[in-house]
């Protein structure tokens, strides 16, 4: 009789109950589940994760972002010419208006020691001229804030390095 009084307190002792089974299981799942919903609204996001670029508001005329879910990939040159591409196709939203009514290309980007020599064409310099420093502070905003790291950005209309 002594043998089943003790055979019985001990396995209550050293096997726990289902209830608290069931409850240590939701805690540890509850505990999992906060830190993942942290992880995924605070924790740390890629900046360069996709293109940020800016285009001139209809009504303001001001600058504002458009992202865009390309992530450009390559070297400095191949990233550069992948965001200066997508800036002349035009911005998708109705709000914003493209950065130039002229007839601009990209004809080539040489990267230097921390540079991006970007050289455009245009038949219309007069037209061009009158819209050149939204398109330059577009570009310059977009490029740094689209592709990692510290360089500076020269641009030249038709060869001749613009101001």
């Amino acid at each position: 009789m002594v043998f089943v009084t003790l055979s019985n307190i001990s396995s209550n002792d050293m096997n726990p109950s289902k209830e608290q089974d069931h409850k240590q299981g939701y805690i540890i799942a509850l505990v999992i589940f906060l830190a993942i919903v942290f992880i995924v609204w605070k924790g740390p996001t890629l900046q360069y994760n996709s293109m940020r670029l800016y285009f001139p508001d209809k009504k303001k005329g001001e600058l504002r972002l458009e992202k865009r879910p390309i992530a450009p990939i390559g070297t400095l040159k191949e990233k550069a010419k992948a965001t200066v591409e997508e800036l002349l196709l035009g911005p998708l939203s109705r709000d914003l208006k493209i950065l130039t009514d002229t007839d601009i290309s990209l004809l080539r980007i040489v990267e230097g020691k921390n540079a991006l020599f970007m050289d455009f064409s245009t038949q219309d310099i007069a037209s061009f001229s009158s819209e050149y420093m939204t398109f330059k502070s577009a570009l310059e905003k977009s490029l740094k804030e689209t592709i990692p790291g510290t360089f500076h950005i020269y641009f030249f209309i038709n060869g001749v390095l613009a101001r």
